[in-house]
């Protein structure tokens, strides 16, 4: 992928006759690069270029993968480790949940992809459709519309206030091809940020080719995503439709839990996944050694507690010895159902099937569906896992406890599964062991204490706006807390 970027950068270059003298480049937001993809050829590359800026190697791989079980209270560095930080420098602030600027590279990464992904559409509208392949053009399309719509999903998620129709925080809409003219803007609002989405969604579901592989954008991709925006926004009743039109014959689960993972880039169970080329496996590959390899990171003592006597905790967790500083720690756990050896990097696996069967159980259960009904998808899991819990809860209170287990069983150190589910379920408090005790010591000195540290941590569930955005962008508002 790397290899590509460069290759389109040299295009570029090439064809860009003002780029001739370093020192007299315009800023970055003024380069003119019109008549730099001309071709259909050019413009695949580009496409490419732009799904590369999905979270890739190194660092940008382990923030959104592992980040959101670490501050869900499900996963933390080994107790014999006694200096350092897992996951940076989150770990010395885990009592208050503080991460200020622990989002910076998610947020640079999302907009990359949008400015990309806009630039390519206008590029796209030069280049007459005879010269593609029939109907190619307008795939394409629809695969920069899916690419922006997953960027805007992924960043309200993170820095704004979705839970919010009527908040002011959502994101910044960037629908124009940078300038300095629109350098400066202010957010838009939660509810605008989902029409936004929406409205890029409404062109994929049409546009998009049909499912091919995992890392390609596609009509199943899109209505994957569709069920995933009506089920953050909310919208429960929708979103348990949606997620029951997403899930076909085209992406059915796997035959077994253990297959999702062993196969990874060839299951077709995985609707939509960020995959790695040779040459970035190896950063990928040195990150997942560290965190799960080598073992410096591990399930916490309350999800393992959770995930107790179900079949998949041989595949999600994994126990064994430790060397650590010429030292053996025997039987420790570590999460084993992303590592497949120290020289084979795992893909972010963004969507997958098994997720729109939890978002249609949860959101039928919100929607005041059958406990019959809700409690169906969540059945058909746990026979593919080969559990014997398949009774049906005998109430509302049960269900709930039973679908919040199954997020945390089924999709743990994926995608930050679990953070999302200790949010919706109430249970960060009963997860993290760390803000629990904070919260005792906060409660020993006082009820104000008490109530001013849980509205830190309610502002906490979101990340602020990185500095450089609002150093740059006076418009732009930061989030309440920070």
């Amino acid at each position: 992928m790397k290899k590509i970027i460069f290759c389109f950068l040299m295009i570029v270059s090439l064809t860009n006759c003002q780029l001739v003298d370093v020192l007299e480049q315009d800023p970055m937001y003024k380069l003119d690069l019109e008549g730099a993809i001309t071709t259909p050829d050019m413009a695949e590359l580009a496409l490419l270029g732009t799904y590369s800026y999905l979270p890739s190697t190194g660092l940008n791989y382990i923030y959104p993968v592992l980040s959101g079980s670490f501050m869900s209270g499900c996963m933390l560095r080994q107790d014999f480790i006694t200096s350092g930080n897992a996951i940076y420098f989150s770990e010395r602030y885990l009592n208050i949940l503080s991460y200020s600027s622990f989002g910076d590279g998610e947020w640079k990464e999302a907009y990359n992809i949008i400015k990309n992904a806009n630039f390519l559409l206008k590029a796209l509208e030069g280049i007459n459709e005879k010269d593609f392949k029939p109907g190619r053009k307008t795939e394409m399309i629809g695969e920069c519309h899916f690419l922006i719509a997953f960027a805007y999903y992924r960043l309200l998620r993170q820095f704004g206030e979705y839970w919010d129709m009527t908040s002011k925080y959502g994101v910044l809409i960037r629908n124009e091809l940078p300038a300095v003219s629109n350098a400066v803007k202010a957010r838009a609002t939660v509810a605008d940020s989902y029409k936004e989405i929406f409205s890029h969604l409404e062109i994929a579901l049409t546009q998009t080719p049909e499912y091919t592989v995992s890392t390609l954008a596609s009509k199943q991709a899109a209505k994957a995503l569709k069920a995933e925006v009506l089920f953050l926004q909310g919208d429960y009743e929708n979103a348990a439709i949606a997620a029951d039109e997403a899930i076909t014959n085209v992406n059915p689960l796997e035959n077994s839990y253990e297959d999702v993972f062993a196969k990874a880039e060839s299951s077709k169970e995985i609707i939509f996944s960020r995959g790695f080329s040779t040459d970035e496996i190896s950063s990928v590959s040195y990150y997942l050694e560290q965190s799960c390899g080598v073992g410096l990171w591990g399930p916490t003592q309350t999800y393992l507690d959770l995930i107790e006597g179900d079949p998949r905790q041989s595949v999600v967790v994994d126990q064994k010895d430790i060397t650590y500083k010429g030292n053996v720690y025997p039987d420790r756990y570590t999460v084993g159902k992303l590592y497949r050896g120290a020289d084979a990097g795992m893909p972010v696996l963004f969507m997958r099937t098994a997720e729109l069967y939890l978002i249609k159980a949860e959101a039928l259960a919100r929607s005041n569906a059958s406990i019959a009904d809700a409690w169906a998808p969540i059945k058909q899991l746990r026979i593919r896992a080969g559990s014997s819990q398949l009774a049906e809860p005998a109430t509302r209170e049960a269900l709930m406890e039973e679908i919040f287990k199954e997020w945390l069983v089924e999709l743990a150190f994926e995608n930050w599964h679990e953070w999302f589910a200790v949010q919706r379920f109430d249970k960060l408090f009963v997860m993290s062991e760390s803000l629990s005790d904070q919260l005792a010591k906060e409660q020993e000195e006082g009820d104000s204490y008490a109530e001013a540290y849980l509205e830190r941590i309610r502002w906490k569930r979101i990340y602020n706006i990185p500095t450089a955005e609002l150093n740059a962008n006076a418009a732009c508002e930061p989030n309440p807390g920070y």
